[in-house]
């Protein structure tokens, strides 16, 4: 077969339907997926605006915890922050930054009495934030979680419901830490409970820590919280090689107003 001009021009018209259809459906399905894809995004905004919209509004203050032992004040007189800590902060800076939110970073031993009645994010637990000792101590029997070191092991989440060690993380060969637990705390400043609230970001390790924060960046645990303005959640990842993985909630409590 001999294709002229003419019969050439007749085979390019005949499948420039087929490569339309093909183009249009392109476009459809690209579109399709740009929709889905933003209105993911925009549900997950909505959620977690949900969760910070009245704290951000108020622009809470981000606490870091700086230890002042003498051997570190030796080695960095401005003291020293835990990695797992920094991670903790850079993640809620950023969720609150795409939430157009800000929050200002301070030193826990740089709060005055003013600053400990205002809306506050605690980083790290209470033996490296003394604003999380500080605030856990004075929740007392409103929240049932907290921190302990077990004997030979370190430091694990006790349960006062049960009486018991609720989360212990485990170890490798090495002695590093293999898993790691967190707590996410977000309830009423007992300082002022009328005004301002808290959320506590607190791991036994700084791993936990890190977890807990970015936990507050997952729709579907958002979406359970949703009902409960004022909550504690148990929080679990596992630790390879000195970086943490696979976060998942072990447990949720709602935190009911104290009579």
């Amino acid at each position: 077969m001999v294709l002229t001009p003419a019969s050439f021009g007749g085979v390019v018209l005949g499948a420039f339907p087929d490569v339309s259809l093909n183009l249009i459906a392109a476009a459809i399905g690209g579109t399709a997926v740009w929709l889905a894809t933003k209105a993911g995004r925009r549900l997950r905004l909505l959620r977690a605006r949900r969760f910070w919209k009245a704290m951000g509004s108020r622009k809470p203050l981000l606490v870091l915890g700086a230890p002042d032992f003498e051997p570190i004040t030796r080695y960095e007189p401005t003291g020293m922050v835990g990695k797992g800590d920094i991670l903790a902060l850079v993640e809620i800076e950023s969720q609150l930054r795409e939430l157009g939110f800000k929050g200002r970073i301070v030193e826990s031993k740089e709060l005055n009495s003013q600053d400990m009645r205002s809306d506050l994010v605690l980083i790290g637990g209470p033996d490296g934030n003394s604003v999380t000792a500080t605030m856990m101590g004075n929740l007392g029997g409103a929240i049932s979680y907290e921190f302990k070191w077990e004997p030979g092991i370190g430091p694990a989440v006790h349960d006062r419901l049960s009486g018991t060690a609720a989360a212990v993380p485990r170890y490798d060969k090495a002695g590093d830490p293999a898993s790691d637990f967190g707590l996410i705390i977000r309830t009423v400043n007992p300082l002022a409970p009328e005004t301002a609230e808290i959320v506590i970001l607190a791991g036994c390790w700084g791993y936990g820590t890190a977890a807990a924060a970015e936990k507050l960046r997952d729709r579907k645990f958002l979406r359970k919280q949703r009902k409960s303005r004022h909550f504690e959640a148990l929080v679990e990842t596992t630790v390879v090689r000195r970086a943490h993985y696979n976060a998942k909630v072990r447990d949720t409590r709602e935190i009911t107003p104290a009579d």
